[in-house]
């Protein structure tokens, strides 16, 4: 590889951006990172067809540092649309970006597409003249007459996130999303997503319900652009935040709708600067590991565990003389919640077992409070209680609680800590699920 280029990869920024390997002034690759340095020293090394043309041709490469991940992801799509290089093959079209669609009618339809422009500037009447002089030609539906003239926003980048925004609006302000009018309601308007009356050809909007229907729109943009505060009060789900928050970080980079000006988005508190991706510790932080579960039948035979894990250099190992096995009191109950909470104060008022650097909580966010309650009550010093990290995975949606005020999705984690975070998991899961079944043999043969 070219000297100079091998000297700018070494002198390379460990900051997100963006990259272009250049051969005079013709670009031949164009890639992203979110950290450059590290990226880039993997060009160091011919491990493909694209890498060996690099070291070949290349004698140029240009560093655009940006802000973000989600900056980054955007100006490589942009360049390579702009500059079109010999040696990408992704990005050719807006196909890996998402863009919130809203048709310009009396009842405005909100959907999902992954290339609005071209859907916006194209005539599709023109197109389609033949067709549209039959408008019962169900092979052209009404919405593909109204499809070339749409508001859009985006780009989003994160299209789990954005899809489910939309579903969080639609309870709330409900909207239109069928293709063309029909003759009864739909199923959306039958669970309360759509309001009926905007696509059912027996019903007749009163100017009230046009006026609702728009305010309903109005309000749905808003959010996206993070304006709506009343709204984001009413919000408990911290998976909702979540994604709203994974939303709004697009805002710098939104395309502005035409006669529509947005404000400055209302950004959710506590942040402190930090990434969202950012959790703030590491698995090499700590050298000692509890992790929590429990188990029962509708309330009986409750029981719960804990295993314990400790760093070596050899990585980390299972402390199995410490693990313990708790047979949960009272009545029966399927207050999880309860359950942790007991088995955390009976735990911590062992004061002569080893304090662990981080515990681990099986369940979600009521879980990791109850955990928190109890090892605020526990009688484990307050030099200790400052110090020690508490998370909780909440399995279905693999998010961990723990880290502000928001979940963070697993794979955002470093890896070592997600390896470790799975591993203990998945043995203290095994481990209480064995002790339960035994207690539950043990009961029925009492009988």
């Amino acid at each position: 590889m070219n000297p100079q280029v091998i000297q700018k990869i070494k002198t390379a920024p460990r900051d997100p951006g963006v990259y272009i390997f250049y051969q005079g002034r013709t670009p031949l690759y164009i890639g992203k990172a979110s950290n450059l340095k590290n990226r880039l020293q993997n060009y160091l090394k011919i491990t493909d067809w694209k890498n060996e043309v690099l070291h070949q041709e290349a004698d140029r490469l240009k560093l655009v540092k940006l802000r973000s991940n989600i900056e980054a992801l955007i100006t490589e799509s942009q360049l390579i649309k702009t500059l079109k290089p010999k040696l990408n093959t992704l990005w050719k079209d807006d196909k890996n970006y998402f863009y919130v669609a809203i048709t310009r009618e009396k009842f405005p339809r909100i959907f999902i597409t992954h290339q609005p422009y071209k859907i916006r500037n194209s005539n599709i009447e023109t197109r389609n003249k033949s067709k549209i002089q039959n408008p019962n030609d169900k092979n052209v539906s009404d919405f593909e007459f109204r499809a070339s003239n749409l508001d859009c926003i985006g780009p989003f980048t994160d299209g789990q996130s954005i899809k489910a925004v939309l579903r969080l609006l639609r309870k709330s302000f409900p909207y239109c999303a069928c293709f063309q009018p029909h003759l009864r309601l739909c199923l959306n308007a039958q669970i309360g997503n759509c309001l009926g009356y905007c696509c059912n050809q027996n019903l007749k909007a009163t100017q009230a319900q046009i006026s609702k229907y728009k305010n309903n729109v109005r309000k749905i943009k808003n959010i996206l652009a993070g304006k709506d505060k009343k709204f984001i009060a009413k919000l408990k789900d911290p998976y909702e935040l979540l994604v709203l928050e994974k939303i709004w970080q697009h805002e710098p980079y939104l395309d502005k709708i035409p006669n529509y000006k947005l404000q400055n988005p209302n950004k959710l508190q506590n942040q402190n600067d930090k990434n969202v991706s950012d959790f703030g510790f590491r698995a090499s932080d700590f050298s000692r590991i509890e992790c929590y579960d429990n188990s029962h039948l509708s309330g009986k035979e409750a029981v719960g565990a804990m295993t314990a894990w400790k760093k070596t250099e050899l990585g980390w190992i299972a402390d199995k003389n410490s693990w313990r096995k708790f047979k949960i009191q009272g009545q029966y109950t399927e207050d999880d919640p309860r359950m942790m909470s007991e088995m955390l104060t009976r735990r911590f008022n062992h004061s002569e077992w080893l304090y662990p650097d981080l515990v681990i909580i099986d369940g979600g966010i009521t879980q990791f409070n109850a955990a928190k309650t109890a090892l605020g009550k526990s009688q484990i010093t307050n030099y200790k209680l400052q110090t020690l990290k508490v998370i909780s995975f909440a399995k279905p949606k693999k998010l961990v609680y723990g880290w502000g005020k928001y979940p963070l999705p697993l794979n955002q984690l470093p890896p070592e800590l997600q390896k470790i975070l799975e591993l203990a998991i998945a043995q203290t899961h095994n481990f209480v699920r064995r002790y339960h079944r035994r207690v539950r043999q043990k009961s029925f043969l009492n009988l």
